[in-house]
């Protein structure tokens, strides 16, 4: 569920990892991006370095942030979705103790109505604990979601932005939908740009991996996919689904 994964995730995509400090490029240096080496240190986070510098250098150029409303509306909307949520969980949780209680069921169902039951729990225990570690830091922890609110509009909106350009299919991702053919085609002309460049051929098959690998992700139709472009999940009264 998105709004039990909001609650937790505080740094979400698109915010550029660091670079590692180094000079001009030389042996190590794998790859350039905006004229920043890429060393092998940094091999297993080469495409979150190279996309994430590119997509901060296109929002900058497109003038691209939340506006204030915007981000009032997605705090007010997670919060509405996550009581809503917590009241499903606890009455789905009574009713599953209730049917614990029969005997006619069988031994698969109830195996699989216990394991429900024991995640269930887990996860209010989890909801629990949390609104009582924030007791006495409210200002805190608005601030904490107005951070969040800030990266996961900003995303949809880059996203919004690049799936006008570029068109193509949307994958499902926890955190929000996904351009992928949007993605491959703006990584692709921005290589030929010059923007970055791959200096070691052996790390090219791991950075296209993602945006070329069908197999690696779950699409949505033509239809979906141009919806949840259109609409972010958290305006939409019912979640499509995946």
């Amino acid at each position: 569920m998105k709004w039990i994964i909001i609650s937790i995730i505080i740094a979400a995509a698109f915010t550029v990892p660091a670079f590692s400090q180094k000079g001009p490029a030389d042996k190590d240096t794998i790859a350039i991006v905006l004229g920043k080496p890429i060393t092998v240190k940094d091999k297993d986070n080469l495409n979150g370095l190279i996309f994430g510098a590119l997509l901060e250098k296109y929002a900058k150029e497109k003038k691209i942030e939340p506006t204030e409303a915007e981000l009032d509306v997605f705090m007010q909307r997670t919060d509405e979705l996550e009581k809503r949520n917590q009241d499903k969980f606890e009455k789905d949780r009574k009713k599953l103790a209730e049917e614990l209680k029969s005997g006619t069921l069988t031994e698969k169902e109830r195996k699989e109505k216990t394991a429900y039951l024991q995640n269930l729990e887990s996860i209010l225990k989890t909801t629990k604990e949390m609104a009582e570690r924030g007791k006495g830091m409210e200002e805190q922890m608005k601030a904490m979601k107005r951070s969040m609110a800030q990266h996961f509009v900003r995303a949809w909106k880059i996203n919004k932005s690049l799936y006008e350009k570029y068109g193509g299919r949307i994958i499902f991702q926890q955190a929000g939908v996904e351009p992928l053919d949007a993605y491959r085609k703006f990584l692709k002309e921005q290589e030929k740009k010059g923007a970055f460049q791959i200096l070691n051929k052996e790390y090219e098959p791991s950075f296209w991996k993602y945006f070329t690998d069908d197999n690696m992700h779950t699409f949505y139709s033509k239809d979906d996919g141009a919806k949840l472009m259109e609409i972010p999940w958290w305006l939409m009264e019912k979640p499509i689904d995946e």
